[in-house]
Order: C-alpha cells, then structure tokens, then sequence
C-alpha cells in the first residue's frame, strides 16, 4: 500500500513516524519546509515534499496571520500532492508541519491515522482527531483526556530496540538535553556529577552550545556536541542513569530499562513534558527535579547510591515499554485503508 507520513517540525515527531514508515513498501513524507524532516528524509532516501508551514501563533500579531495564510496556501498544495499520489492512508505524529496535509487529507477523504507522542495532547492532535480512523498514543495517561486513544506504545527505532537485547550496564551516566541542547542541563549537570562521584559520565550539550559548555567538562565526564546514532545506542546499552529533558527519549529509556533525573522543559507547548516526567515519576521509573528549583546533585546521589531503586524502576519501566509499538501502528494504518478501500 501507499502511505504519507507527516509530523513534525522537531526529531521527537520526526523519527517515530519514519520508523513507522519503514514497516511499508511505498513511502513519501509530506511535511514543512522548515523542520527537519526534509533532511532526515534525504539521508533515508525517502521523497519529499515541503511546504512554508509554520507554527500558528496569536492571531492579535502580524506573524499570526502571516502563519494562517502560510497554513492555508500549504493545505492547498498538500491537497494536490494527495491528489496527484493517491495514498491509501496517511499517518501523522503531530507538530505545526503536520496540519496541513491532515487537513487536506480530511477534506479529500483519505483515512488518516494520528499517532500522539506525549502525554498531553498537541494543537494538531487535538483538532484532527475526531474524524481520525484511529488515534494512538505512548503514554498512559493520555487515553484519559483524548477520547477513543489507544495505547499502542511509542515506536522507538530498530536499531535501538536491538541495542537494548545486548544491555550490559556499566557505571555510566548520559546527559541529553534534546535535539538543541539545554543550557541549564550543560551548566548544572556537570557540577553535580562532581559532588556525587560514582559514575562516568556522557553529555551531548548541543551543536550550538558546545564551544560554551565544554569548560565544564573533566576527567571520566566527556562532553561532546551530539551523539550519532550508533554511538547512541552503544552508550544506552550501559547506562546506569540518564539526566535528561522529558520528551520522546523517555521511550527510548523504558526500552533500555534506564531510571532517569527529568528537567521538564519549562516552556514546552501545554506543559507536556512536565507532565511526561511526572508519569514516569509516579511510576518509580524516575525523579523529577523542576528547573531553577530541584536539587540535581541530590536527585543523581539518590540513584547512583541505591541499587534497589534501581531495580524498581526497571521493572516498572518493563512494564510501561510496548516493545512491538512499531508493528501496532503499521497494523491500525493498514486496517485503516482496507476499511476505506
């Protein structure tokens, strides 16, 4: 069958539904000119198509209207890209970029499936679902405030899910801040490690912060600007403990079993990755130390000091990951088109 993918804008959108896509044989990716996607696309070899979409501010400012009429010309060439490509469904992760093509998939009849990586609902989710054939989400929490949602779990790439079969912990800490980086994490992670002790420690800071984060590196505790996927994965198979921000990683560190010390963001959209944290938090799978205000040194000790908590949390996390959540979606995808063909 033929299938769009869209969703984006950010890599936490990005990469599920490329993982998705990689469960079907004829594959295009629609999305914003804007994001990542078109380069992410290019490095898989799978066509691509952009549009000038944009996030939809307040309305009450020249840049909210300027980003309607962008939202409506870029509806009105998803519509024909659909019409041209006649695609047996469409499958979105959500995100600024992934608005117009549901839209035109809607207008045009074409099933579309939503899939919803965080807690709390996004804009996009949240207009689009109710005429969705299906909506699917990654965490548990989400089914109470987004009617008819699945938990099918989060599809976290293969070549992760592989890397986790050969766990091998090993006194090691990993710091990621997402996808820019996080400043606070770059200057308060590092001081903290060195009140603990007990571990080595990995830090991606970011490709735009590194050249300024890099003084606060030391002996057993190595910053470095990104980590490619191989060296990833390498480093997730031995981590006794992640510091991280709390998006879409959090489903990458259920499938490794890795407890973690979570900074929400404080300015994410609907305070989602607070309420990611929290999750996780009221699992025994993590500890939440709010920016500005939490104690990181305390909150790594408590983790680094206690191998039975360690254990708890992975147990619950066992019990959270959906390790087949990549072949769930691609089954719903398909009924969705059997269903409308």
């Amino acid at each position: 069958m033929r299938l769009v993918l869209t969703g984006g804008g950010t890599g936490g959108h990005i990469y599920p539904a490329l993982e998705v896509g990689r469960e079907f044989d004829d594959v295009r990716y629609l999305g914003s000119l804007r994001g990542q996607e078109g380069k992410l696309c290019a490095a898989r070899g799978i066509p691509f198509e952009g549009f000038a979409s944009e996030p939809l501010w307040s309305l009450r400012t020249p840049a909210g209207w300027r980003a309607l009429a962008r939202l409506l010309q870029a509806t009105r060439s998803a519509k024909t890209a659909l019409r041209r490509d006649r695609p047996d469904a469409v499958f979105s992760t959500g995100g600024y970029s992934a608005a117009p093509v549901v839209a035109a998939a809607r207008s045009l009849g074409v099933p579309y499936v939503v899939h919803e990586g965080n807690s709390m609902p996004g804009r996009v989710t949240r207009m689009f679902a109710p005429a969705a054939s299906a909506v699917c989400c990654t965490f548990r929490t989400t089914t109470a405030g987004l009617k008819g949602a699945v938990r099918t779990g989060h599809p976290v790439r293969r070549e992760l899910r592989e890397a986790a079969r050969r766990r091998e912990e090993t006194p090691l800490g990993i710091v990621l801040g997402g996808s820019q980086g996080a400043k606070y994490l770059n200057e308060g992670v590092p001081k903290a490690a060195r009140e603990v002790g007990g571990l080595r420690w990995l830090h991606a800071t970011g490709p735009g912060q590194f050249e300024a984060s890099k003084e606060f590196a030391f002996e057993g505790y190595e910053m470095v600007p990104y980590l490619e996927a191989d060296r990833i994965a390498e480093a997730y198979a031995h981590t006794t403990l992640a510091v991280a921000r709390s998006g879409s990683t959090l489903a990458e560190f259920a499938a490794f079993r890795i407890p973690s010390v979570l900074v929400p963001l404080p300015t994410s959209a609907d305070d989602h990755q607070r309420q990611n944290a929290y999750e996780f938090e009221l699992m025994g799978a993590a500890t939440v130390c709010e920016q500005g205000r939490g104690d990181l040194a305390a909150a790594i000790r408590t983790w680094v000091e206690n191998p039975e908590k360690r254990e708890t949390a992975k147990n619950a996390l066992a019990d959270w990951d959906v390790p087949d959540a990549t072949a769930r979606l691609a089954s719903i995808i398909r009924e969705a088109a059997r269903k409308n063909a």
